[in-house]
């Protein structure tokens, strides 16, 4: 099955794939600058893994696995360059964001031939678009901020064999990557309180209780709990390198099953 709708994908995600190949290839070969083809390279890629989002979005609003998967591709990439914009750094993270944003891509696809999904009938108020576009800001930054982990411990392992490998020629410098590790975590932290504050507004104001403790809150709270863990930690004992990492990693585990996880279930597994 997932086969036959690999075969099917769709020509918004065939689109989006080819605009981050050139970035990803690039950067993995460590070729990728700031420069005037850099920074078009780039745009190219926001523009292009953002088409997949808009065309499911098209027509109204969906909040199915499909959806999930591509939006946050499209609000990862916007915050990559963000961040590319302001930190000199961050751009040579394509190595591995760009492979990872077409990862979510296929997968969109997949979904989405697998489990059709309509539009609501009914558009959001206004507590639950925010509280919507906050926690996919907040997914979209810890995403960056695991794959800045996974750049850490790529790099520590290289240091700890004294050997030149892919990760030291093509990724930031260890101690870049980790301060973005811990910029992105920290934008990630207030993001993701923003999202439960709003989301409990919101089924207070819907259902009158502010938490009704399913699957996707109890794991959302555990994230959040683990980054917050992991930043007094930083604060308080300079926790860093392959243990910050490895906490950041099981973080991002926690609320990726919170949020494309339980849709995985829902609509792929149980059908």
């Amino acid at each position: 099955m997932i086969m036959r709708a690999m075969s099917t994908i769709p020509s918004a995600e065939v689109a989006a794939i080819l605009t981050l190949l050139p970035i990803s290839i690039l950067a993995g070969l460590g070729r990728l600058e700031r420069n005037t083809l850099g920074w078009m390279l780039l745009a190219a890629a926001v523009l292009g893994g953002s088409v997949p989002a808009l065309a499911e979005l098209q027509g109204g609003w969906r909040t199915g696995l499909a959806a999930s998967l591509h939006v946050t591709a499209s609000a990862c990439l916007i915050v990559f360059a963000a961040t590319s914009v302001l930190n000199a750094a961050t751009l040579r993270l394509a190595a591995l964001v760009g492979p990872y944003m077409i990862l979510l891509v296929v997968l969109g696809a997949i979904a989405s031939v697998l489990q059709s999904e309509p539009p609501l009938t009914v558009p959001p108020g206004a507590w639950f678009a925010g509280h919507v576009l906050l926690a996919i800001g907040a997914y979209a930054a810890l995403t960056l901020s695991a794959l800045a982990a996974c750049g850490v411990l790529l790099l520590e392992r290289a240091f700890k064999a004294r050997v030149e490998s892919w990760a030291t020629r093509v990724l930031p410098p260890l101690s870049e990557t980790e301060a973005l590790q811990n910029l992105l975590l920290k934008l990630a932290a207030i993001l993701l309180l923003l999202a439960l504050a709003t989301g409990a507004a919101n089924e207070l104001l819907d259902e009158g209780q502010a938490l009704a403790f399913t699957h996707k809150i109890l794991l959302s709270f555990l994230a959040f709990a683990v980054v917050l863990i992991l930043l007094v930690l930083h604060h308080r004992t300079g926790l860093r390198g392959r243990r910050a990492a490895r906490w950041l990693l099981g973080g991002y585990l926690l609320l990726t099953l919170a949020y494309p996880g339980v849709k995985f279930v829902r609509e792929i597994l149980m059908g």
